[in-house]
């Protein structure tokens, strides 16, 4: 079942990859553009290839290796005795003493569950990019759109302006104003409007995509912070393929002492030989022997121990276990201080919501009655307006800086599915536990 929800997932994230490449098509949720990224990334695929790297070291280690066959062959023909001689063949294998071969395999084998690590952590890191640079682009459009807004209103009230000027009853300083206004909104949203092509460009690359591809983004920042903020109360499984990463290290340091201190004896050589002597025995002629034997070499390990290589391999056994508990602390505070900055963020949130927007909301509304009424000035109302046009912007800002928050927050702690959920289908290979 699992195995065809990963499929049916491929099968998606190949849909929306097509979809992208195809002109009339080119529409992505901040969800579909990470399965796209973790289908179409160049550089991810690139990686995906120390895995078979490491398969291929894997295959080669733990082999014998192979027999020797020997030959020799001695004639008496230097002292005229040519019909005399030896022959002899023989065949010989090295064979180890020790598991050193089943140690060899054992690191080869770790690093394989090593190369997968790099690569679901490269995913990990990749998820978060895609996430971030989607909020980024849709809150820089969405600031855009206010500018925009915002000069609107600022060009109506600068005609308005100019009307009163015409009919005697306005002042040149309120037109001024506005003119001045509607250009510094004109501004502010060209500004905003060339950092979302720029985000957007640089999202076509996490995504594989050139940057001449058609890419429309379909989830608004809203939906977008709303979708990570509901991913975040589900507390789905954690998992962090860095930390997997270290504790694979250590494993594979604890295996080359081992493999190193099984080196000492370097293995015994055994060997079958067969040997032919022809002598001249007078006057019987010619006599012929005809020998089989055994031959076994044993190097023994006087000289090199491997002393320095086990010390060596134990010193790098504690220094990854201290690793390890680095990292582990680092990985602990990182949830912790993302968890306080969404935390602190979402309060930020809702006084905008709940003080701030209604309040300025009404004074807009005041402000542009009175002006109607005759007792409020233009000026005095172009003023009000642009600070709320800036207020609203503000509240994009912070809406973003929520979304960027909860993206560290879900990368620090390893939730999103696409890492978790293949983790979760396989046996761990080290011996140690996640924090």
């Amino acid at each position: 079942m699992k195995q065809q929800q990963h499929i049916l997932k491929i099968t998606i994230a190949l849909c929306a990859i097509v979809a992208v490449s195809d002109a009339r098509a080119a529409s992505l949720s901040m969800e579909s553009a990470v399965q796209a990224a973790l289908m179409g990334n160049r550089e991810l695929v690139a990686a995906r290839f120390a895995v078979k790297k490491a398969e291929g070291r894997l295959r080669q280690s733990g082999l014998l290796p192979n027999p020797e066959l020997e030959f020799n062959g001695f004639n008496g023909f230097v002292d005229g005795a040519g019909d005399e001689g030896v022959f002899t063949i023989g065949l010989h294998q090295a064979l180890p003493l020790t598991a050193r071969l089943s140690l060899a395999r054992e690191v080869s084998r770790v690093g394989v569950a090593e190369a997968l690590r790099e690569v679901r952590n490269e995913e990990r890191l990749l998820i978060a990019r895609v996430q971030e640079l989607y909020i980024r682009t849709q809150a820089a459009r969405k600031r855009e759109a206010d500018g925009r807004n915002a000069r609107t209103e600022a060009a109506k009230l600068a005609g308005l302006a100019a009307e009163r000027i015409a009919a005697g009853q306005g002042s040149l300083s309120e037109s001024a104003l506005a003119r001045v206004e509607e250009q510094t909104w004109t501004m502010q949203s060209t500004t905003a409007a060339t950092g979302a092509e720029k985000l957007l460009l640089e999202l076509k690359t996490a995504l594989g995509l050139p940057a001449g591809a058609r890419l429309e983004l379909t989830q608004s920042l809203e939906s977008a912070v709303d979708a990570l903020r509901q991913r975040a109360a589900a507390s789905g499984a954690s998992y962090r393929p860095d930390v997997e990463l270290a504790l694979l290290a250590l494993d594979r340091a604890g295996a080359e002492t081992r493999l190193a201190k099984a080196s000492a004896w370097e293995g015994i050589r055994v060997g079958v030989e067969y040997m032919q002597d022809r002598s001249v025995d007078a006057p019987a002629g010619v006599d012929q022997g005809n020998f089989l034997g055994v031959k076994v070499s044993l190097p023994l390990p006087v000289w090199d121990t491997k002393k320095g290589e086990i010390e060596a391999n134990q010193a790098a056994e504690e220094q990854r276990a201290a690793q390890v508990r680095a990292l582990e602390l680092e990985v602990a505070n990182g949830i912790a201080a993302a968890r306080r900055r969404v935390s602190l963020i979402e309060q930020q949130s809702r006084v905008y919501g709940r003080d701030t927007q209604p309040v300025i909301d009404e004074a807009e509304r005041d402000m542009a009655k009175g002006f109607e009424e005759g007792r409020v000035d233009a000026r005095d109302l172009l003023f009000v307006r642009a600070q709320n046009a800036s207020l609203r912007i503000e509240s994009t800002k912070i809406l973003e800086d929520l979304g960027l928050a909860l993206v560290e927050l879900e990368s620090a702690a390893g939730t999103h599915p696409a890492v978790a959920a293949p983790y979760l289908e396989e046996k761990p290979l080290h011996r140690s536990k996640q924090p």
